[in-house]
């Protein structure tokens, strides 16, 4: 069935596939749907184009940016001296979306996975370690999930924060 497709097509189709969440035929019907719509496959490759060369991590929390520092790393209003970790930049977003937190965070990247070959080196640590360090906070807020991956990151902070003069709390 896949030798039907013409080879652009068919390394679109993969392309969508390796993507979280879509499969083959997911695949499928996105590429008939872009097909059917000229205008919105243009801006998806636009748009594509455009995250490719301008979006980076934020050089000191980890989130989405177009410059050195994101949004929130450069809002002076973000005052609450606690710090939120978490496991990747999505979750910024939803716990932005709650307008429950005012503080500063930090992306890990992930969260510790000796199965996955993710250890302390593939993890934002050694930033987030020097944040502590330096940056004055009076709380650390880890905000990582309910895996047991997770649950593992966090008590491995807590384990390495022992001595650290700071609260160390967890989102519910």
């Amino acid at each position: 069935m896949e030798a039907l497709l013409p080879p652009s097509l068919r390394q679109l189709k993969e392309a969508l596939e390796r993507l979280p969440g879509i499969g083959p035929r997911s695949a499928l019907r996105l590429v008939q749907a872009l097909l059917k719509k000229p205008e919105l496959l243009q801006a998806l490759w636009e748009s594509l184009g455009e995250v490719a060369q301008q979006v980076r991590s934020c050089v000191r929390c980890g989130f989405w940016a177009q410059e050195e520092l994101c949004s929130l790393c450069q809002d002076s209003t973000r005052t609450e001296p606690a710090l939120c970790v978490v496991k990747e930049p999505a979750d910024v977003l939803a716990i932005e979306r709650s307008q429950a937190f005012r503080g500063q965070y930090h992306v890990l990247g992930g969260v510790l996975d000796p199965l996955a070959g993710i250890g302390e080196e593939q993890l934002r640590l050694a930033s987030l370690w020097q944040r502590l360090r330096h940056e004055g906070y009076q709380e650390l807020i880890l905000a990582l999930g309910t895996s047991p991956e997770a649950e593992t990151t966090a008590y491995y902070l807590a384990r390495q924060l022992a001595d650290w003069p700071g609260r160390i709390t967890r989102f519910a």
